[in-house]
């Protein structure tokens, strides 16, 4: 962990409840760190806002047209906004724990279709009773990481002499039939019976619905379709003749739904990070006693068909026309799906599998084959543009795939470890397209590095604060598809008043870039969601596409050896005030682009400004564009208040154009009497080589 403190941002742990009900007000407490003079929360959606009540104590009201769903949810302080933490917009009454309850005689009263939220204390369970009436079926749901918790839930239901019936060791759902009339216990504790603050659960006890997945697990932006949901409890639902991973039977449910465009504000994209490549949108079943989790339904780029078995064997293999797209099960267990389709000599395809980056627990492989003869196995690749602060790796491969000769091809498609599971919620779909050079951004908010020890590897949680005068620093991490190499333009837009941007690239085949954000002198005090836009320029067009936030869930030591929890945001949220400068100020003599020939040596002077008590000496690094790379520090006398930074344009081989360089360094000093290390960015600054 870090020895020397930060410059404070707010930092949110816990909202208690999780969630409200649709159309009520409810209280909560916030807890956390650096919560200083917190009097605002800021939603992910502007239909459910917040009214301090007392220190870390609010009103939330929920109005009536906010669909039901997870929200981000930020507090809003002296020190700027904090990282986000999950709201729950929920249709079912809502209980909240208050008293201990880790017995039976002291077990919570639940009525049939309620949620309670909680948090489970180490080395304890927390107990509920039910009524229920023989052969009546209940799902007991306990819903943690979804809402960024660190718990692992395992549940059980005892009778009421306290014997174990039935019980749940993953996955937070236990499905459950009445044995006789009677009353029960259910019971929920972390899998390693850790507990604390951290450690919150929404455990909801009702008849249903919930989905296990649906099918097909895509369909056309913009159309109506036909799906197939297959869960418990479904209003209407009928046998499926099929078994959950816990051999439970299924039911299953005809609908038709209508999807939005891709274009649609509506669209969202699966919360792990490295799902971030597919839009889709998330899907809940209505009922009487409320509405179902959500299923997640991606949108199809190619005319989508089914699997039809069988097609296990390459003399079953089902004949496809490409481009397209199929749906299929890794089902049942070794299942092996065989397609085939005619290609000419020189047709450039990619294949690609969706699954793990839905949510399945599935490590899909391909086999490409012509006439009985391999061609080439796909497996996942190990490319992670994210790196492990922020993993983007999935186990979905993906394949450039060039016909040497005119005839038929076959692709086999199966998953890795699926001989040893049936679970026919094993979904997949392939796709096969012509090569479309695309790209994802996700923009991640990262601690600065650490001043006092350089080897730190840790990650944390964290929000954007903008002192007046400061530039912070947006890593944005580029997802290429389909062999796109190019430069990406980065920019904001919506930004606050008082802040601007310059816009910045994220150079060719480079996977990530940084893009900077300045205050002017005493912005106002603000807090809001901003766009960061990529362009790029594909073929004879140009393609743009806006960025995902991407966040920390929880503090990570060593991210060398612990995977650092972290999750797609629904907003970017930044916050401004100007009531504090900023602690060193780096910024160009002159507010201008700055011009040279590209043979010339161009020395561009510096003013430093310095608040509170930042007093060391510094040492100025260029960064911004690769070739300034080899620029050697600059070294600034702590009571110096100018600088230069001079550029051998000619030996570093800067290219003809205009591009944006920034100075960083990393220092130490005190704030608010304690001793503190931060990185600080320079203002951007311009160049244009001739």
């Amino acid at each position: 962990m870090r020895s020397v403190a930060e410059l404070p941002v707010p930092l949110l742990n816990s909202v208690t409840p999780m969630g409200g009900k649709i159309g009520t007000e409810t209280e909560i407490t916030i807890a956390g760190a650096d919560l200083d003079e917190a009097d605002a929360l800021h939603f992910s959606h502007p239909g459910i806002t917040a009214t301090l009540k007392s220190p870390n104590h609010f009103a939330v009201k929920i109005a009536p047209e906010v669909p039901v769903g997870n929200y981000d949810v930020r507090v809003v302080g002296k020190l700027g906004v904090s990282n986000p933490r999950a709201f729950v917009a929920g249709d079912r009454p809502e209980i909240t724990g208050t008293k201990a309850h880790d017995k039976a005689e002291a077990a919570v009263q639940m009525p049939m279709g309620s949620v309670f939220n909680g948090n489970v204390t180490a080395a304890a369970s927390d107990f509920f009773k039910f009524p229920a009436k023989k052969g009546e079926r209940v799902i007991i749901v306990c819903a943690t990481k979804e809402i960024d918790s660190r718990m692992s839930p395992v549940l059980a239901v005892l009778d009421a002499a306290g014997r174990e019936i039935e019980s749940a060791r993953k996955g937070g759902v236990l499905d459950f039939t009445a044995p006789s009339d009677g009353q029960f216990f259910a019971t929920v504790h972390d899998l390693t019976f850790a507990g604390g603050p951290d450690y919150f659960y929404r455990l909801t006890i009702s008849k249903g619905p919930h989905v296990e997945f649906i099918f097909p697990p895509a369909g056309a932006p913009g159309s109506k379709a036909a799906f197939t949901i297959y869960g418990r409890g479904l209003p209407g639902g009928k046998p499926a003749n099929l078994s959950g991973g816990d051999k439970k039977p299924l039911e299953k449910l005809d609908v038709e739904i209508a999807l939005p465009t891709v274009d649609d504000a509506a669209h969202k994209r699966f919360s792990r990070p490295m799902s971030a490549v597919d839009d889709g949108i998330f899907y809940s079943v209505k009922s009487a006693d409320g509405s179902s989790n959500p299923v997640f339904i991606g949108f199809s780029t190619e005319p989508l068909s089914r699997e039809v078995e069988p097609n296990n064997k390459p003399g079953q293999a089902q004949k496809i026309s490409v481009p397209c797209e199929v749906a299929g099960q890794f089902y049942p267990a070794a299942d092996v799906d065989c397609y085939a389709f005619d290609a000419k000599k020189g047709d450039v395809y990619w294949l690609e599998v969706y699954s793990h980056r839905t949510g399945r627990t599935t490590s899909p492989f391909l086999l490409v084959q012509r006439e009985g003869t391999d061609i080439k196995e796909v497996y996942a690749s190990d490319a992670d543009p994210g790196g492990k602060k922020f993993s983007t790796l999935s186990n979905d491969p993906a394949f450039r795939f060039q016909a040497k000769d005119d005839g038929t091809y076959r692709v086999s498609v199966s998953d890795l470890f699926g001989a040893t599971r049936s679970n026919p919620a094993s979904t997949y779909r392939l796709v096969i397209r012509k090569e479309t050079p695309d790209f994802r951004l996700v923009a991640v908010v990262e601690p600065p590095a650490n001043a006092a020890n350089k080897n730190d590897r840790a990650a944390a949680p964290r929000g954007v604060m903008l002192r007046s005068g400061e530039t912070t620093a947006v890593r944005v991490i580029a997802i290429r598809r389909d062999g796109f190499n190019g430069a990406i333009e980065l920019s904001a837009t919506n930004l606050p008043e008082g802040v601007k941007c310059v816009p910045m690239k994220i150079a060719d085949g480079k996977t990530e870039g940084v893009l900077l954000l300045t205050a002017g002198d005493k912005p106002a005090k603000n807090c809001s969601a901003i766009q960061i836009v990529g362009k790029a320029k594909i073929g004879d067009g140009e393609v743009q596409r806006e960025a995902s936030g991407g966040a920390v869930v929880w503090t990570v030591a060593d991210y060398n050896i612990d995977a650092v929890p972290s999750r797609l945001t629904a907003d970017f949220s930044i916050a401004v005030n100007g009531a504090e400068a900023a602690p060193i100020r780096i910024e160009s003599a002159e507010d201008k682009v700055w011009q040279a020939a590209k043979d010339a040596k161009l020395d561009i002077p510096l003013v430093i400004k310095r608040s509170g008590e930042f007093k060391e000496a510094l040492k100025l690094k260029a960064a911004g564009i690769a070739a300034v790379d080899a620029v050697k520090e600059i070294d600034v006398d702590a009571k110096a208040s100018t600088a230069t930074v001079s550029l051998d344009l000619k030996a570093l081989k800067i290219p003809a154009g205009e591009h944006t360089i920034f100075l960083s360094t990393q220092t130490k000093g005190k704030y608010r009497g304690k001793d503190v290390a931060t990185t600080i960015y320079s203002a951007p600054i311009r160049i244009a080589i001739q």
